[in-house]
């Protein structure tokens, strides 16, 4: 699978800020990485503790990249209120 130029991954990353921010969701640092055939969300808590989500890159193909980034954070939200 062909890697994610980084204006996407900057795109994706700014796309993610947002969603967090209007779900009133604390971070200390996020980030947006490949792992083969996978993408990463890396979310940093207060604590300085870093948790993972990986994600299909396959199913991300043809999105919009706020349709993706609410897509991948939605069924997380809950887990992350938990941990900000």
């Amino acid at each position: 699978m062909q890697p994610v130029d980084q204006q996407t991954l900057n795109l994706l990353h700014k796309a993610f800020e947002i969603v967090l921010e209007q779900n009133n969701i604390t971070y200390n640092k996020i980030g947006i990485a490949e792992e083969g055939d996978q993408l990463l969300f890396l979310y940093e808590t207060k604590d300085e503790k870093v948790h993972v989500f990986k994600w299909s890159k396959q199913a991300s193909i043809g999105m919009s990249i706020g349709t993706l980034a609410q897509s991948v954070l939605m069924p997380i939200i809950p887990q992350l209120r938990l941990l900000s």
